[in-house]
């Protein structure tokens, strides 16, 4: 799950030209604009990450107010990609010391500790997330399962270790589909179709299960008898602006969950049950691949992964949301966004 509010350090402060104002910091790969002279080089901070609501009635956030939404009948502010000066600033970093009540749980720990705690229930932080459409809503049989793993990649600007771990690893990379995350799942006989936080009741009038029908993954993954979650993007009309532009609505799978095991397939046991699955009638597609390489190989920089990110999607003519990478083995997977995107597309 996204850390959306960590206690980080400033990495670097860098000027913005003919800005008087405001100035640059970076936060691990993430750069941010703040007031000049308000940061300092190793100077701790809290830093909120892109798509945190923050709530309106926290005074620490008013200077904010201008920006501010409504969300789910709640008064906030969103904080997403822009730039400012020309600046790329993606979230907001504030001095720890204006957060006593995180100074009071860390107690003097190192950063390096805490480096991965999140304090957003603390805080009162949720994290945004677009309206869900009345096509993908519905009856709800119940939360989503507790024996799947919800997909909720990390990005690549939070794991600064990959460039010293991970070069010589394989990675299998693919791209990122802009529709509504989707879950189809057997399980002990019982077979449940799931949207991103709910497991839905099949309905006459629910997209999702519309699609599992027609595309036989209730009939194969019955037939096939495994515990597994396929997981995966739906897209097409009615969903996200229909980016690809195609006629009707498709699922196109990302992942496959082992629930009795409790882990993600690898790449090649993933591709084998695909094929397993296409035996017994299911009409499974892929989400486009763009290799299998070493990560030294395919960009041994956060800049050069985020210039790649930004390219064709599914359909040629159609910007990328962005790319997702994979250890072949399954242990490590995080995604890299197009700045491009995420400036483009207020509603992610």
């Amino acid at each position: 799950m996204r850390k959306l509010v960590t206690v980080r350090k400033v990495d670097a402060i860098s000027s913005i030209p003919d800005a008087d104002a405001i100035e640059c910091a970076t936060v691990e790969g993430w750069t941010v604009v703040v007031k000049k002279n308000e940061f300092s080089v190793n100077d701790p901070c809290v830093f909120f990450e892109i798509d945190s609501f923050l709530p309106i009635e926290d005074e620490r956030f008013a200077f904010l107010a201008k920006n501010k939404i409504t969300w789910q009948e709640k008064e906030g502010i969103r904080l997403r990609t822009m730039k400012l000066r020309g600046q790329l600033s993606q979230g907001l970093i504030l001095p720890l010391t204006v957060f006593p009540e995180i100074m009071l749980q860390i107690d003097g720990a190192e950063l390096s500790d805490i480096r991965d705690r999140d304090f957003s229930g603390l805080l009162n932080i949720e994290k945004w997330e677009a309206p869900i459409p009345a096509c993908l809503s519905g009856e709800v049989h119940g939360g989503f399962p507790s024996f799947i793993r919800k997909t909720d990649q990390e990005r690549i600007q939070n794991l600064p270790d990959v460039w010293v771990s991970e070069l010589n690893s394989l990675f299998e990379v693919t791209v990122k589909l802009d529709g509504s995350s989707m879950t189809v799942f057997h399980n002990d006989s019982e077979i449940g179709v799931c949207g991103r936080n709910w497991w839905l009741t099949e309905t006459p009038g629910n997209s999702l299960w519309k699609v599992a029908r027609a595309s036989r993954l209730i009939d194969s993954l019955s037939l096939l008898g495994k515990n597994i979650a396929l997981q995966g993007e739906l897209i097409g009309e009615g969903i996200q602006g229909n980016p690809e532009k195609l006629t009707g609505q498709a699922f196109y799978l990302y992942d496959i969950y082992d629930i009795d095991a409790q882990c993600y397939l690898g790449h090649h046991d993933r591709h084998a049950v695909v094929n397993e699955l296409r035996s017994y009638g299911g009409q499974l597609e892929h989400v486009p691949h763009v290799t299998v390489d070493k990560l030294t190989n395919i960009g041994s920089d956060l800049e050069t992964l985020l210039a790649i990110a930004d390219g064709p999607s599914l359909n040629p003519k159609t910007r990328r949301e962005g790319l997702v990478f994979k250890e072949v083995n399954g242990r490590l997977s995080f995604k890299v966004i197009s700045n491009y995107y995420l400036l483009k597309h207020s509603y992610k």
